[in-house]
């Protein structure tokens, strides 16, 4: 049940008995839910729809952050009962909005979705939410997800291959600064994977962990920070959605940059480790993806033909992005100013 905001109530005294009594008056759990909208079009009154069918012994409160729709996103948010928060396109940051959303919030637990994802089934919130009942070390639960049904072939299998859209659940826990510390790369960025397309979160961990102020990458910085702190992360694949894009090829080079660019940062990864290995690199990734389409049914009416095509443009765009993420500090060393054109061109509409 979505309660409005007056119902929950946002004074310092209501405030004030929440932080005394997790279970309030109702003698249930209180959960947000926070989406982040702009221009969300028609499809978001499904995703309304789907928020307020979730089932569970917990009371729901919606909490939308618009960055200056002009579509009736907001409106209808408020319509649905939501408490809208409204900003301007140009204060959006993907760390900082969501810590106001956040912060405008007052659940226990605060569920974090994308506007163009769609919750399936009635048990997608609840899923999450038993996983941080039932452990109090975990601080964040993410879910699994699914190409739209729509969607292209290489979209379909691209999603549906990736780990995000695994069917069996991880709890992703290091042991403890130190034992994280001394982990692999690969392995510790296994560990930190998190995804706020949906999610859901401990609001005692964020209130000590609030995400980065950042343009890209909130989610893994995030999931780093806890998971060397000592605290668990769990994929809960019971709490699913459908997400997916068609973007273009453009779209997927610039993905990939700046992902890159952060896994770069944050554990020093260099899938491409130069110019003369971009070659090879997307050969590999050209082969790869070409199995994965093979195996696809639906893919494989398409003909060999198309899926070489669809494999090596993707390829090539994808593992140059790697190549440009990885290597962006050493082109600013050498052009400052070139570097800047090409990372406010690659960052765009990400």
């Amino acid at each position: 049940m979505i309660r409005s905001r007056a119902e929950v109530g946002r004074t310092t005294g209501e405030r004030a008995a929440w932080d005394e009594s997790r279970h309030g008056g109702t003698g249930r759990v209180r959960v947000s839910v926070v989406i982040l909208t702009l221009n969300a079009g028609p499809g978001f009154l499904n995703l309304l729809e789907r928020v307020r069918a979730q089932e569970g012994d917990f009371d729901v409160e919606l909490v939308v952050v618009d960055s200056g729709s002009t579509d009736g996103t907001a409106e209808l948010a408020e319509r649905y009962g939501a408490c809208v928060h409204r900003i301007s396109k140009r204060e959006f940051n993907h760390g900082a909005t969501r810590n106001l959303g956040i912060s405008l919030s007052s659940g226990e637990y605060v569920a974090l979705l994308v506007q163009d994802a769609l919750p399936l089934g009635e048990g997608w919130l609840a899923a999450m939410v038993e996983d941080l009942e039932r452990d109090e070390r975990v601080a964040g639960v993410y879910g699994r997800q699914l190409s739209r049904p729509e969607a292209g072939t290489l979209t379909r299998v691209l999603v549906n291959s990736l780990a995000s859209a695994s069917p069996e659940r991880r709890e992703q826990f290091a042991g403890g600064p130190e034992e994280y510390r001394r982990l692999p790369p690969q392995k510790r960025r296994r560990l930190a994977a998190f995804d706020n397309v949906s999610s859901c979160i401990r609001r005692s961990v964020w209130e000590e962990f609030p995400f980065d102020r950042t343009d890209f990458g909130e989610d893994i910085r995030w999931g780093k920070r806890v998971v060397e702190a000592g605290y668990k992360l769990v994929y809960e694949p019971r709490s699913a959605v459908y997400h997916s894009h068609e973007r273009g090829a453009l779209y997927d080079l610039r993905r990939y940059y700046v992902n890159q660019r952060v896994l770069s940062e944050l554990f020093g990864l260099e899938p491409v480790s130069g110019l003369p290995r971009l070659p090879l690199a997307a050969a590999r990734s050209a082969a790869h993806v070409y199995r994965l389409l093979l195996r696809d049914e639906v893919a494989r009416k398409e003909g060999s033909l198309r899926l070489v095509l669809l494999a090596a443009r993707f390829a090539a765009l994808s593992q140059t992005g790697n190549l440009l993420g990885a290597r962006g500090e050493a082109l600013a060393r050498l052009s400052p100013r070139a570097h800047a054109r090409l990372h406010r061109f690659l960052s765009k509409g990400i």
